[in-house]
């Protein structure tokens, strides 16, 4: 595994169309795995899922420069090296503004369609609002629905943490989700009250 700064191919491309980006620092991550199962690179792509990558090409990916991404892609490598494989993390410091807008659209698209899959459970969930359990109802009913209302907001969270570019969708997702606590038991202090204590988006 090595880490590596390197100028974009398209710190040229952005003097001949005279336009830059926005100056942000990506890091870019290129690996090879030996012919054979598939599942390592099954697993190198869901890893990289869960950081919020863009894909660029079957064996590299492309992320905002950010420490402790950056720290998860090293230890990503080092499994790509155990793997018998070999890759590597570099800094880019420069994009154009169309590449920089299609990794921001990428990733974006994939977020809000991910905020929209959580949205439309939660509408799933309040249209079932008869069927929900009262405080004096069977303990093995309320404590399932808690256990769903806690499934949303932590599906929430885990898409929110790998949103880097404010992606549409997050305030009706999360909104979607505080409606649905109308019907929360007390049962888990995980629950938290506001799906989203520090939303910083508008839809």
């Amino acid at each position: 595994m090595a880490r590596t700064e390197v100028p974009s191919r398209t710190s040229v491309l952005a003097r001949r169309e005279a336009a830059t980006g926005s100056g942000e620092l990506w890091a870019l991550f290129v690996w090879r795995l030996p012919t054979g199962s598939s599942t390592p690179r099954v697993t190198v792509w869901r890893l990289l899922r869960r950081l919020g990558a863009a894909t660029l090409t079957p064996g590299a990916a492309l992320l905002r420069w950010r420490e402790d991404l950056v720290e998860q892609l090293d230890w990503l490598a080092q499994e790509v090296d155990e793997q018998g494989g070999e890759a590597w993390v570099m800094r880019v410091s420069e994009l154009s503004e169309a590449e920089e807008r299609r990794v921001v659209d990428e990733v974006n698209g994939e977020r809000k369609a991910e905020y929209a899959d959580i949205r439309k459970d939660a509408q799933e969930f309040l249209a079932r609002s008869a069927g929900h359990p009262t405080p004096e109802d069977d303990y093995g009913l309320r404590r399932r629905t808690e256990r769903e209302l806690l499934a949303l907001q932590r599906r929430f969270r885990k898409v929110r943490d790998r949103d880097h570019f404010r992606a549409p969708g997050r305030a009706a997702a999360a909104a979607a989700i505080d409606r649905c606590l109308r019907y929360r038991q007390g049962i888990s202090s995980k629950l938290t009250p506001l799906t989203d204590s520090h939303p910083e988006v508008d839809d």
